[in-house]
């Protein structure tokens, strides 16, 4: 029997909230808002697609698709150097999938690439958009279709690269159709007590609470003040070279200017929604991190999203805890903020200060060899992301 629904796929980012799509957005899904996504529309150095499932003329889900080859910069989401970093760590599934998909000594990108990557190309919970009417044959019908179109493309896997151990449903579906999978990442977030600051201190080991203190009392006999701030076009400079640093010291690329016209271009695209906590010593930023806010369906969650230091003025200052956590934790309290979302990367050391985790999954799977002429849509002509972690380690 017919199920009276179609998929229609939008043009760009602008067209989604007119197509219904953020009634598919709940406050954790801040990195598939159509706000934001008109940021990686104009950063991520490739095309995306957005597909929406409709039945009766309503969106039921979603699912946003990125176009990945060797010249993507966003190494995290891109299925063969995820596989490669899970096998260097020795994470579950990954030296088995390695040998089922390309064998031990086949160069991944080869075999793998060019990908879809499905879900977002953020680090951690990508996935599809449903509404509480959503139908397991409605990820289905979705998922034929993001596969048909990477099949008329001419790529080799389709690719869920962070998919979250709790979103049972979609990887029933995706197991159903044959996906593999492999860990490929852990995924924080903190609960902020609605005490704030002192609460989450009440709630640690004397021992952590003493170390807590003993930081904020060093940062403050060196003169560091730290708060919250609108992230600004005209702070995007100075944020831009600290952006760098951290970049580069982590092996990434590195272009301070790249980096700042992403910051004034986030700052422009996301408002009072993009907000920066900095770290001044006479006066001068020596350290910040970006927090965007999310508020969907009556609710309000944060996101750490980037960060960086000036490394000869921080010294062996505990800027790092104080600029990313304290300091945003209390704000966040204060404005009613229910999550302060840490993502991935150094999850020991988040979860001793109250974080809680949850295991991601890359799942793969390969399709079968294209002869489609069809042309792939060649990158949008903006300068590509440097950047190849969303949180930083």
């Amino acid at each position: 029997m017919p199920d009276h629904g179609d998929v229609q796929r939008v043009a760009d980012a602008a067209g989604l909230p007119a197509a219904g799509w953020n009634d598919l957005l709940s406050a954790e899904d801040f990195f598939q808002t159509p706000r934001w996504l008109a940021v990686q529309e104009r950063n991520g150095g490739t095309t995306l697609d957005f597909l929406i499932r409709r039945r009766a003329g309503r969106p039921v889900a979603g699912l946003v698709a990125a176009w990945a080859d060797e010249r993507v910069p966003w190494l995290l989401a891109r299925p063969d150097t995820l596989l490669a970093n899970a096998c260097d760590e020795d994470l579950t599934g990954a030296r088995r999938l390695r040998k089922t998909l390309a064998g031990e000594e086949a160069d991944l990108a080869s075999t793998l690439l060019p990908s879809l990557v499905l879900g977002g190309r953020h680090l951690g919970r990508t996935r599809m958009l449903t509404t509480p009417s959503a139908t397991r044959q409605d990820l289905h019908t979705l998922l034929e279709h993001a596969e048909g179109l990477a099949t008329q493309r001419g790529a080799a896997t389709v690719c869920f690269p962070h998919v979250d151990v709790r979103d049972t449903w979609l990887i029933d579906v995706l197991e159903e159709r044959g996906y593999d999978w492999h860990t490929s990442e852990h995924y924080c977030w903190l609960p902020i007590p609605p005490g704030g600051f002192d609460e989450y201190l009440a709630d640690m080991t004397q021992h952590r609470r003493r170390r807590v203190r003993l930081e904020r009392r060093a940062l403050a006999a060196a003169g560091v003040e730290v708060r919250l701030e609108p992230l600004t076009t005209a702070l995007a400079p100075r944020l831009g070279q600290l952006d760098a640093n951290l970049l580069a010291k982590y092996g990434n690329p590195a272009d301070p200017e790249h980096s700042a016209g992403l910051l004034a271009w986030i700052a422009e695209v996301m408002g009072d929604d993009a907000m920066v906590s900095l770290a001044r010593m006479d006066g001068e930023i020596i350290g910040f991190g970006l927090v965007l806010r999310s508020t969907a369906r009556g609710e309000q969650q944060w996101f750490g999203h980037r960060a960086g230091f000036d490394y000869a003025a921080k010294g062996k200052l505990p800027l790092y805890y104080e600029v990313l956590y304290y300091r945003v934790l209390e704000a966040a309290a204060e404005q009613g903020a229910t999550v302060l979302h840490a993502g991935v990367g150094s999850t020991a050391a988040k979860l001793a200060r109250g974080c809680l985790s949850s295991e991601q999954r890359s799942y793969l799977l390969p399709l079968p060899h294209s002869t489609s002429t069809l042309t792939v849509p060649s990158p949008r002509a903006h300068a590509e992301s440097r950047s190849t972690r969303e949180v930083t380690p």
